[in-house]
């Protein structure tokens, strides 16, 4: 099969589960960011990360399972939801990483010769990492107005910057995904490296700040 018809076939299916198991309630959210988790620290494992990886990618998994609970939820131990706030911020990542692609294609090293991150993913434009962003930003004002939109190009910066990290250990240990769950797009690292930083750093800052 086509690996552009595989890859669109895997992300449709995928994202169709992530956005049904985020919403529907509590529990089904629970169970997909637990296997979510599992799968992560298993390839974190193969990508041979050091113990503040593991830790790093917890944190991350955690905080956006946290994002759906409301502060006032937390404090007061309501057993309230709210998935769709989780979807909203997997929109800025899946905005950025889209809007980053394409303005790569683009406009990629036409006005800034040197790529992103050359030793560790070459083909990273600052073009594109810069679309990336405003893309996330546009898509955090559809969902929540300006507050959506700082949130989202704060989004995309974080969430490039967590996509370096994982090119970096993808790099060091020689492989070219860091799994295979998903084909045509490689494992759960793969599509969820954007979120290592950007998760936890936007959970605080909707908890406390905004």
């Amino acid at each position: 099969m086509n690996e552009l018809i595989t890859r669109s076939l895997t992300g449709v299916v995928f994202i169709s589960i992530v956005v049904f198991a985020t919403t529907f309630d509590i529990i089904s959210a629970s169970i997909l960011w637990a296997v979510v988790l599992v799968q992560g620290l298993k390839e974190y494992k193969k990508l041979k990360g050091s113990p503040l990886g593991y830790l790093l990618i917890t944190i991350a998994v955690v905080s956006l399972w946290g994002m759906g609970r409301p502060f006032d939820a937390w404090v007061g131990f309501i057993p309230h939801y709210r998935g769709w706030d989780v979807v909203a911020f997997l929109t800025w990542i899946w905005a950025n990483d889209t809007f980053a692609y394409i303005g790569g294609r683009v406009f990629g090293k036409k006005f800034i010769k040197r790529g992103l991150a050359p030793k560790v993913s070459p083909n990273k434009s600052w073009e594109g990492a810069f679309i990336g962003a405003v893309g996330a930003a546009f898509v955090g004002w559809l969902w929540m107005g300006n507050e959506g939109a700082l949130l989202g190009v704060l989004t995309g910066i974080l969430s490039t910057l967590g996509d370096i990290v994982q090119s970096a250990l993808k790099r060091r240990a020689e492989v070219k995904d860091s799994g295979t769950l998903l084909p045509g797009h490689g494992g759960i690292l793969d599509r969820f490296d954007g979120l290592l930083i950007a998760a936890p750093v936007v959970l605080i800052l909707r908890a406390f700040i905004l």
